[in-house]
């Protein structure tokens, strides 16, 4: 159990890492609360955000090319940029969680 909450916490952590790059693109890491069509909404920190894609918008799940419509709920993401529509969003599916030794 505690080795599956420090994996998750280096995840989140590397994701923000991402985000506060120098010289990267302001983005927004969060998890995806549900998927309306182009329209994504995801829990970042303790708001809900809407994130708007369009046709252009590159997306990734776990490395692989895919389509808005193939994110679910409880996917971790990072979506560029942190504002306006999504020009890339990634995507990696949790890892469930380990049941203890008994």
């Amino acid at each position: 159990m505690k080795a599956a909450m420090l994996l998750a916490l280096v995840a989140v952590l590397g994701m923000v890492g991402f985000c506060v790059a120098e010289d990267a693109p302001k983005c927004l890491a969060g998890t995806v609360v549900k998927v309306d069509g182009a329209n994504v909404t995801v829990k970042v920190a303790d708001k809900e955000v809407v994130v708007v894609t369009d046709e252009k918008t590159a997306v990734t799940v776990d490395g692989a090319e895919a389509k808005v419509a193939d994110l679910k709920a409880g996917m971790d993401v990072t979506v560029t940029p942190d504002t306006g529509t999504a020009a890339k969003i990634v995507a990696t599916t949790p890892k469930p969680a380990e049941k203890p030794v008994e």
